[in-house]
């Protein structure tokens, strides 16, 4: 906590040197002088109670994202009592405020055309000349955090069953933070296609049946009259082929993909490949190595973007495979420099843990942290082999299974996880993920962190425990994101700061992070998101 003789600092960075303005310094320097020893955190919040010999409290909103350049943006304030209220700002930024006392309020701060950083500090004055005092920092909008920058989708794994493609049903997988959706070519595709075009939503069509039945002949006439009409909807996103297929099949989806391709040169084609249990590799994969099976795919079908599934939350453990599937997926998808997209079990399926937010968060934050540019949820819809989807459409009553339509928990942690990475997409979204390193009590083959892995902005970073470390470039700027291995424990992280840094919370608010120790209390699963240059 820093001394409350911070905020006179402050003050004097901007108040203007006027006379009547230094007359004003002179008398909140003598309000305040009895109070130096009481403490008062400016820079790491925005609702800041004042010691119990102030008067009343203030409440300021947080700005999110920042203000552009010669833009403004409306703050909220809140008083524990009527008070007149004055601003002050520094480095050209303007400030109006009511010109009635009141006990809340909005303030319009104004950046200069060529703008720096800010602090908005704010006094409030009651009736009998008692005053209070808060400081916001506020930041210069990031260009790649408006309302043009682009994101990370969610894509629903099995959609919906004919009866279900509804605009109710529709409406509930935006409402829930999905943007993208996978259809059954044997559903009625083209009404769905329709209704992700009127929700906003994109369709990944699978184009020979359920998943499972893995190909067919690539020239048949049914994938023909698919195609050539589906190719020409707006809401089309990709073509999927395969499910989980091996090394074995690739002469003859290499040939499909083909033809798919010489009808509708413009969609990708998805191919999604198994998970990376090593020791069944050649079982399973006909080669060697995972490593080995992955590269085959991408050079042989040539593959636009690489997918692949993996569901690692077993009942009290990790799947110790998950961590080298993610490497090996990531540095290949760098190395051919495509994208890769990545899957989260949302339901139960055989003995693996059931869906909560910590366990979904894991899942998709370390996602993320390898480069993933899509998470995709398995499965949005149940099927017959999985319960407690988001969208459960069976139950069992009394020995038998019944028929239902119900959405459940998984899907309001679907939603919470979903409103969580929207808001801090564009950090991700088209990223170099330059390193990835591994923290505290970790038995993977991640590298584990050194201090000379640390961007100079950093002196230090120690967790209590198991942690991932991402570095990542994007767009000129350079993040930090720290992953909480753990989704079922709360772990410490702390931060030495050399110089003033953002961390960008859930809802994308940057807080400034002064010079000096930083500490925080990640949750199961959860991230921090340092923005450090």
């Amino acid at each position: 906590m820093k001394k409350i003789a911070v905020l006179l600092l402050a003050f004097a960075m901007v108040l203007a040197c006027n006379k009547e303005d230094q007359q004003k310094l002179e008398q909140l320097q003598k309000d305040m002088e009895a109070l130096e020893a009481k403490t008062v955190d400016v820079a790491a919040q925005t609702d800041v109670t004042v010691p119990d010999d102030q008067p009343f409290s203030i409440s300021l909103d947080k700005v999110k994202y920042g203000v552009d350049a010669g833009g403004s943006v409306s703050i909220g304030y809140t008083l524990q009592e009527e008070a007149t209220v004055e601003v002050s700002t520094q480095g050209g930024w303007s400030a109006t405020v009511p010109s009635s006392a009141g006990t809340s309020g909005q303030i319009v701060i104004t950046a200069p055309d060529v703008a720096s950083p800010t602090q908005l500090v704010m006094t409030a004055t009651a009736a009998d000349g008692r005053r209070s005092a808060a400081v916001l920092p506020v930041m210069v909008r990031d260009p790649y955090t408006d309302a043009t920058r682009t994101d990370i989708p969610a894509m629903a794994y099995y959609g919906f069953y004919n009866d279900l493609a509804t605009d109710y049903h529709f409406q509930m997988l935006t409402d829930g933070g999905f943007n993208m959706i996978s259809i059954e070519s044997v559903d009625d595709w083209k009404k769905q296609l329709d209704l992700c075009q009127a929700h906003g939503v994109k369709g990944v069509l699978f184009v020979n049946g359920p998943a499972g039945d893995y190909y067919r002949d690539g020239t048949s006439t049914k994938l023909r009259d698919i195609v050539n009409v589906a190719k020409n909807h707006p809401a089309l996103a990709a073509y999927q082929i395969a499910d989980e297929p091996s090394v074995l099949q690739i002469p003859q989806l290499k040939y499909e993909k083909e033809a798919i391709e010489a009808m509708d040169p413009d969609h990708p084609i998805y191919i999604n490949l198994h998970p990376g249990h090593a020791a069944d590799a050649m079982t399973l994969y006909g080669t060697e190595t995972y490593a080995e099976y992955v590269e085959r795919y991408v050079k042989d079908c040539n593959l636009e973007f690489i997918t692949f599934d993996q569901y690692p939350v077993f009942t009290g453990r990790i799947d110790p495979t998950w961590y080298m599937t993610l490497q090996v997926i990531s540095s290949t998808a760098r190395k051919h420099n495509i994208p890769f997209w990545a899957f989260t079990c949302c339901c139960r399926e055989w003995n693996r843990e059931d869906p909560t937010l910590e366990n979904i968060r894991l899942q998709c934050n370390t996602n993320l942290a390898f480069g993933a540019q899509v998470n995709q949820f398995f499965v949005y819809r149940s099927t017959s082999g999985t319960d407690l989807a988001p969208l459960q459409t069976w139950e069992w009553r009394n020995g038998s299974k019944v028929g239902v339509v119900k959405y459940t928990e998984a899907y309001d942690y679907c939603k919470a996880y979903n409103a969580e990475m929207h808001s801090r997409g564009w950090v991700f979204s088209g990223c170099n993920v330059r390193k990835i390193r591994a923290s505290g009590e970790f038995d993977t083959a991640v590298e584990s962190l050194s201090i000379l892995d640390l961007p100079p902005q950093l002196k230090s970073l120690y967790t209590s425990r198991m942690a991932l470390v991402s570095f990542i470039e994007n767009k000129g700027n350079e993040y930090v994101v720290v992953v909480n291995s753990l989704w079922n424990s709360t772990q410490t992280v702390k931060v030495e700061v050399n110089e003033m840094i953002y961390s960008i919370d859930h809802d994308g608010v940057f807080e400034e992070l002064q010079p000096g120790l930083a500490e925080f209390q990640l949750e199961g699963g959860d991230m921090i998101v340092l923005k450090v240059k």
